[in-house]
């Protein structure tokens, strides 16, 4: 006992008030450290409280352009047998054109294509060689209704014995920019709405915008079933009447 007194006396005459004060800045120090810490824990924990929500925006539009396009194809044994057979398809078809107001060179066709293969029955080759010749015509005009009339009545072609491979007719609204920032603002402010919903419902406040994303303008029939929220890329339609929409994907901070 007298031992541990003495070595107590050391340290009070050799510098011991030094040590203890070192101590309580060192415990000082280790409290306000943990006060920071908690701090920035609890501002990490706030933002990480946050919701993502979509915007949608839509527009009714009228197509101002569009195009039509028809290919068709003949084969025979002989190569100038396949192309006389597409050389009269070519003249049916822009006489057609012709009647719905398309003439002249908008409806000249592209060059042929010519393929050759080898004639088989039951699987086996004959020895003779088969010759396909393959055109087509398209065309692009602001003539929107001719377009539709010729896309309607297409079926005059068939009913003068032509067979085509495929025919159809596609339509643009060619203004799309001039409603791009109008629509990307409403998207915005529906996002918005749907943010402050969902806070109000779970008792916070919608703050700061964390990431946004805009999604495609997409482009479809007006009457067309089914919506895509991620959008996509095309421009065009196979009718005059279409929609807009746009997506907008916004995460906000909850306070």
């Amino acid at each position: 006992m007298s031992g541990l007194k003495g070595l107590w006396s050391g340290i009070s005459g050799n510098g011991g008030g030094a040590l203890l004060g070192g101590c309580a800045v060192l415990a000082l120090g280790l409290g306000v450290g943990a006060a920071v810490l908690a701090n920035g824990m609890v501002r990490m924990k706030q933002a990480d409280r946050e919701v993502t929500v979509r915007g949608v925006a839509e527009r009714e539009v009228t197509a101002n352009r569009a195009r039509w396009e028809v290919a068709y194809s003949q084969a025979a044994f002989a190569l100038p047998e396949a192309l006389a057979a597409v050389d009269r398809d070519t003249a049916t078809i822009r006489a057609y054109l012709k009647d719905k107001g398309f003439a002249g060179e908008v409806t000249a066709p592209g060059s042929a294509e010519v393929s050759v293969s080898d004639e088989m029955i039951d699987n086996k080759p004959t020895g003779r060689k088969v010759y396909t010749v393959r055109r087509a015509i398209a065309f692009t005009t602001d003539q929107v209704k001719a377009v539709q009339q010729v896309q309607a009545g297409k079926d005059r072609l068939a009913q003068q014995g032509l067979v085509v491979d495929s025919v159809g007719a596609t339509y643009e609204y060619t203004q799309l920019d001039t409603i791009k920032p109008e629509m990307i603002a409403d998207a915005t402010r529906d996002a918005r709405g749907a943010a402050e919903k969902f806070a109000d419902d779970s008792g916070a406040a919608v703050g700061g915008i964390r990431s946004a994303t805009q999604g495609y303008f997409s482009v479809s029939s007006r009457d067309a079933g089914g919506t895509d929220d991620e959008g996509g890329s095309s421009r065009t339609a196979d009718t005059p009447d279409q929609k807009v929409r746009v997506v907008t994907t916004i995460a906000y901070y909850l306070d």
